[in-house]
């Protein structure tokens, strides 16, 4: 995701709460795209929060801000259920990989997993 994905005007929808605490981590609100420069695009609003690229390639643009948790910045309601999809799977498959259930698998599911991870089965 890069700033040139954004435009002027364009709805855009920002995800999280702000606060050091992440109560809400998945609050998500519509926001209107204020401004695109070279380095930041900016949010309407009574601050004009500005969001910069990440350092790896993401779905989102993170919020430039000193304290607190930044608030993530997205194009589409589309990106912003993909990224909580995401989230939420990558936390299902370290818990199904647990120390706690690793045994519970057989030999085969391990291999077919070893299978989709390394890439093996894309089409």
């Amino acid at each position: 995701m890069t700033i040139k994905d954004f435009t002027v005007g364009q709805t855009a929808y920002a995800m999280g709460d702000g606060y050091s605490t992440m109560i809400d981590k998945y609050s998500v609100s519509e926001v209107r795209v204020e401004k695109v420069g070279r380095k930041y695009v900016t949010i309407a609003g009574n601050w004009g929060e500005q969001f910069e690229e990440t350092s790896a390639s993401r779905s989102y643009l993170i919020e430039h801000r000193d304290c607190g948790t930044p608030r993530l910045l997205f194009p589409s309601r589309k990106a912003v259920d993909d990224y909580i999809e995401r989230e939420e799977l990558k936390t299902w498959v370290r818990t199904a990989a647990g120390w706690g259930n690793i045994d519970r698998y057989t030999l085969h599911q391990l291999r077919a997993v070893k299978k989709i991870l390394e890439g093996e089965n894309e089409e």
